[in-house]
């Protein structure tokens, strides 16, 4: 489905931003969680593996590439500050939060919801979809002529 003023796919059918098949998954969270808008899977550096019905294509790799920045902005910090490894990044905007944690190597998976969202439910119901299905989740490296090419 075309948005008409953006002329950008609908991932109603996992047809657009579901390479790896898990899109299914990203649509039972959003079915299982109250207030959760949107969820998409995405690579280390940002690239989008799969995303939730509903979204357009533009909206999926702008939030992918989004989420990769502040992931490696709180990798950063955990390292600066010898504070460990990120379990979990979390924004939280006047209507809205941002979650985003590890899911498998080289991937992430980030949830948007509403304000209203129960943070605990969310984040236990991320952290058991990733502990279920994390190795599938799991994305190759990329090598650096791969990176460029992207």
């Amino acid at each position: 489905m075309a948005d008409e003023n953006t002329g950008d796919e609908s991932v109603g059918d996992q047809s657009v931003g579901d390479q790896s098949g898990l899109g299914w998954l990203l649509d039972d969270l959003l079915d299982r969680t109250d207030h959760v808008r949107q969820a998409v899977l995405l690579t280390a550096d940002g690239l989008v593996s799969s995303a939730s019905r509903g979204m357009v294509r533009r909206d999926i790799e702008h939030l992918s590439a989004v989420c990769a920045g502040f992931h490696s902005l709180a990798r950063e910090a955990g390292d600066r500050f010898e504070a460990g490894k990120v379990r979990q990044t979390m924004v939280m905007l006047d209507n809205a939060f941002l979650f985003i944690t590890p899911a498998g190597d080289g991937s992430r998976l980030a949830v948007f919801s509403d304000i209203e969202t129960d943070v605990g439910q969310l984040a236990h119901e991320m952290a058991l979809l990733v502990r279920r299905v994390g190795r599938h989740m799991a994305v190759p490296t990329r090598s650096a002529a791969e990176a460029t090419d992207a």
